[in-house]
């Protein structure tokens, strides 16, 4: 599903970020936090599996009582040499789950389910509110912050790796 609008000049991305979550949950969000520096080593991710990766900074927003699909983010930092393309990602807290990119073309912003997202070789790959960014549909019950929240990412050669999110109020 695309959405689209015509965004200001305020925060655009966030706005269509925003717009691809159903309506109680748009007017329930804000702005999740996005500083590392002040987290505590709790509310930083380990990676488990075998792809060539670290995490920091995940975080599953917490939504309110009723809302069944929310967004994860965090940062991926590649420690290969190849370029690792992501195809799938699952959880045990939701029915199934999807890979988002964000793209802005003429002043319009929109975000749709793609079958990859590429975390560079050596590089980073950043997973947030305001782009490309993971969403876990039809949750199997509501989640509460500080719960921890295991996200499976599977590469295009069958490689896993396990973040554990926690939950967070945004």
């Amino acid at each position: 599903m695309t959405s689209t609008r015509r965004a200001g000049p305020a925060r655009p991305l966030l706005i269509a970020a925003l717009l691809i979550l159903a309506a109680a949950l748009a007017a329930a969000l804000l702005r999740p936090r996005t500083d590392t520096a002040t987290q505590t080593p709790a509310q930083v991710s380990q990676a488990s599996g075998s792809l060539p990766a670290t995490v920091t900074d995940a975080r599953v927003v917490a939504v309110p009582p009723g809302i069944r699909e929310t967004s994860v983010f965090a940062t991926l930092r590649s420690t290969g040499n190849a370029d690792v393309r992501i195809t799938g990602v699952s959880s045990p807290a939701a029915e199934h789950a999807m890979l988002m990119v964000t793209r802005t073309q003429d002043n319009m912003t929109g975000m749709s389910m793609t079958d990859t997202l590429t975390l560079p070789a050596g590089g980073t790959l950043t997973l947030s509110d305001t782009g490309d960014h993971l969403m876990l549909m039809d949750l199997k019950e509501p989640l509460q912050p500080g719960q921890t929240i295991p996200i499976n990412l599977t590469d295009a050669q069958g490689r896993t790796l396990t973040i554990q999110a926690p939950v967070m109020k945004p």
